[in-house]
């Protein structure tokens, strides 16, 4: 009788132990990025000091320039016009592209997996009030990151020609963009100041602002993840309305009164199907995942992240990652940052 019941323990406790990773994989997975970020972002400052103390052997991360998205798009046309890899900024080229492919194959998981800006908002949130937007003003902020994001395509990919993208990317200004950032926020003006407060200020009190309302990076992925063949869809003869999916949605999404979830605001995190009641009603799930990935939750997140990695291996190895601008030429360029403005 002892030997059954601790057999009976040791299963019941793999098996709570198995959902509890099923559900914070992704978040496993988010730290380790957010925590590389923070690594690259002393190791960028370690560079730029080098620099200035002329030591010209030390290796610039290549990450930084994941934080240079107008750049990326700017390489991406040029990419598709002529095959010419962005010879600036290829990892932020690189970042891009890989968010894109995340986008079309696995949802936005990109946003749910490997950004940065995500994970802190989801933890701000998760700490925050959580208040509700009425739904005519969430429909008018919602529009915002659109305009947005059809601004910078209106400018890049119809106004700007390819000679004048070109130049642009040739510039002094482009070439030490990812300085000109990071002197941002280690000099930050009064009104810098207050717009990165003000949107902590209202994460804190409405989940995920930033990616749901002002983020064009996230439109153009969630537009994207339209193409996605996987979808949460909600299995009505099963549904209790506790609308618990809602509360854990990130992205706020009522996933309590729809059929399949749609909507571009999803972030393929999956957190509405893993929460305790909908695992035990059985009344979300993943459309084509089973056919794909099989019963294991975890494989989706894995392959989201496999999809990244192996973008980024592929760019590394065939000279698509390290930029050729040589450090003496960043550092000549580093001399005068303060006064160079945009071309």
């Amino acid at each position: 009788m002892s030997i059954f019941s601790d057999s009976l323990i040791i299963i019941t406790t793999l098996d709570l132990f198995n959902k509890e990773l099923m559900v914070s994989i992704r978040k496993i997975i988010q730290t380790i990025f957010f925590i590389y970020t923070i690594f690259a972002g002393i190791w960028f400052y370690v560079y730029i000091n080098e620099l200035k103390n002329e030591n010209y052997s030390i290796l610039k991360p290549s990450s930084v320039e994941g934080f240079l998205p107008i750049s990326a798009l700017l390489g991406l046309k040029r990419f598709l016009l002529t095959g010419t890899y962005d010879p600036v900024h290829p990892a932020g080229l690189t970042i891009l592209i890989a968010a894109i492919v995340m986008s079309i194959f696995v949802k936005k998981s990109f946003c749910s997996h490997i950004c940065p800006v995500g994970f802190l908002s989801e933890l701000i949130s998760n700490a925050g009030f959580r208040f509700t937007i009425n739904r005519w003003i969430s429909g008018f902020l919602g529009s915002v990151k659109y305009i947005l994001l059809l601004f910078f395509l209106y400018v890049i990919f119809y106004q700007m020609s390819l000679q004048q993208i070109i130049f642009f990317q040739n510039s002094p200004y482009n070439k030490i963009a990812d300085a000109k950032m990071l002197y941002f926020f280690l000099d930050i003006s009064t009104t810098g100041f207050i717009v990165i407060i003000s949107l902590i200020l209202l994460t804190y009190l409405f989940k995920n602002f930033w990616c749901r309302f002002l983020c064009p990076y996230g439109a153009l992925l969630g537009i994207l993840s339209w193409l996605s063949p996987f979808k949460i869809k909600r299995e009505k003869a099963n549904c209790i309305d506790c609308q618990k999916c809602r509360e854990a949605c990130p992205s706020d999404i009522k996933v309590y009164n729809k059929e399949s979830i749609f909507a571009v605001n999803c972030i393929g995190c999956r957190e509405c199907a893993q929460n305790e009641t909908a695992v035990k009603q059985h009344c979300l799930r993943m459309i084509n995942k089973d056919r794909y990935f099989g019963k294991n939750e975890n494989l989706l997140s894995i392959a989201a992240t496999l999809i990244f990695l192996l973008i980024f291996i592929a760019a590394y190895f065939t000279g698509h990652w390290n930029s050729p601008v040589s450090n003496e030429e960043y550092a000549r360029f580093l001399d005068s940052i303060r006064s160079l403005s945009h071309p």
